[in-house]
């Protein structure tokens, strides 16, 4: 691998992150600091999911859409028109309206992380790059042993601040566009990203990596603060938050990159590929930046927003899938820890940049049941569709749909299968048992096609 120099990396790629302001100080910080030690500046606490009882006291400051639109309208609007190309003001409400509920509900459920994952990786981040911020009575983070610890006597506890950065990486849109990518690996210039990870550490001492499972579309956020090369890549060292630091005392947490496969991490669990959002550092720092670029061109994000498709059902007892119209999951992004009961929408199902056509949909009932769901589709353009359908199932019954969405106009939806009689016993035992997983839903749409 060719390692690039920070200066290097940033004219090559054009992101010209201005040194103004916070990043500068983050900068001189991590230059005079000793390496990152996960067992020294790792947290005493594991990541933990909403539903444990580890730490019960901490609670989580529900989200609900209208917040989440107020939001967007008053921090996106000073650059959304350099990302999409479109004036915040003239964007379709309908549209606004359909990311709103779709973030609220990943922010809620913390669908993008893994417990608090990505925020205990950026709070452990800058408290090596600024240890005074620590609470007065610990020296490094390895002695924080509860998120409930208070970072000051006037302030609230570290798990706020966790909380915190773990909301941005949705609700701060450099971020939320970091993320996009994670749906299509494919599209990924892995030698870049790569290099681009390196040139951030080199210069700043650590960066956040999100792995991905291309399968699942499970995520993790973890703390890369090495690497080494190889002939194809580099083998990386890690702060896993899902360890507390003690464990770090005898354990060096390590993946590979391997830039000439097409899924390129190996050796770390069941994560294949990565996504390095160059922005996370200046989201952090609070940096002025300029606006993000696909596959390193000064292209916009318009197509994102041009079509939009979302689908979401309130209840477990049954299983959701959607397909696009070449046959490909329409999926979400999940996660270990992943709490559903923080909303009233249990599986969901979302495609931005949607191809249009014929999109098909499978609900299929694991118990008797009677569901509500939602089918939205919104966009540049394009009519709105927001339907409201409710049914009644029985055991093992099958409900199938199809969303047509045209290049222009007005998308549809309608019922164009209903089973009156089990499907389940036709069905693999292992797909059933997925449940809301999508698992009997999705092989129902593969088996009839």
């Amino acid at each position: 691998m060719v390692r690039l120099g920070r200066r290097q990396f940033l004219a090559r790629a054009g992101t010209a992150v201005s040194f103004a302001g916070g990043l500068a100080e983050v900068a001189g910080a991590s230059q005079s600091a000793t390496r990152f030690d996960p067992s020294r500046d790792g947290f005493g606490f594991p990541n933990w999911a909403s539903t444990d009882t580890w730490y019960p006291e901490h609670e989580h400051v529900q989200i609900d859409p209208e917040s989440v639109e107020e939001r967007i309208r008053r921090e996106w609007k000073g650059t959304f028109t350099d990302v999409f190309g479109l004036a915040l003001s003239n964007t379709p409400g309908s549209l606004l309206n359909l990311v709103s509920q779709q973030l609220s509900v990943s922010v809620n459920q913390l669908a993008a992380s893994n417990g608090h994952c990505y925020g205990m990786t950026y709070a452990a981040q800058r408290y090596f790059e600024q240890p005074d911020d620590l609470p007065s009575e610990v020296d490094v983070a390895a002695e924080v042993s509860d998120p409930e610890i208070p970072l000051g006597s006037d302030e609230g506890p570290i798990g706020d601040l966790i909380d915190h950065y773990q909301s941005r990486q949705l609700l701060d849109i450099h971020a939320w566009l970091g993320r996009r990518r994670m749906f299509r690996p494919k599209r990924i210039d892995f030698e870049a990203e790569l290099a681009a990870l390196a040139a951030v550490i080199d210069e700043f001492g650590t960066a956040g990596v999100t792995l991905v499972n291309t399968v699942s579309g499970s995520s993790h956020q973890v703390l890369v603060y090495d690497y080494t090369d190889t002939p194809d890549g580099a083998r990386l060292a890690l702060y896993d938050p899902n360890f507390p630091a003690k464990q770090y005392q005898q354990t060096t947490r390590t993946f590979t990159i391997d830039v000439s496969k097409t899924l390129p991490v190996s050796g770390y669990s069941e994560y294949d590929a990565f996504v390095f959002n160059r922005w996370d550092r200046a989201i952090r720092s609070s940096a002025d930046i300029t606006s993000p670029v696909e596959s390193n061109t000064r292209d916009d994000f318009g197509h994102l927003l041009s079509r939009v498709v979302r689908v979401a059902v309130d209840t477990a007892a049954v299983s959701l899938a959607v397909v696009d119209p070449e046959g490909n999951p329409v999926r979400r992004n999940n996660a270990a820890y992943m709490d559903r009961r923080r909303t009233d929408v249990w599986a969901t199902r979302y495609r931005y940049d949607a191809p249009p056509g014929r999109y098909r949909l499978a609900v299929v009932a694991t118990n008797k049941t009677t569901y509500d769901m939602q089918v939205q589709v919104a966009g540049l353009g394009i009519d709105p569709l927001d339907r409201e359908l409710k049914k009644s199932m029985s055991s093992g019954e099958v409900h199938e749909y199809v969303i047509d969405v045209p290049e222009e106009g007005t998308p549809t939806v309608s019922r164009v299968h209903e089973s009156p009689t089990s499907v389940l016993p036709k069905l693999d035992p292992a797909s059933v048992a997925v449940g809301a997983a999508s698992g009997a839903a999705l092989a129902y749409l593969i088996q009839s096609r």
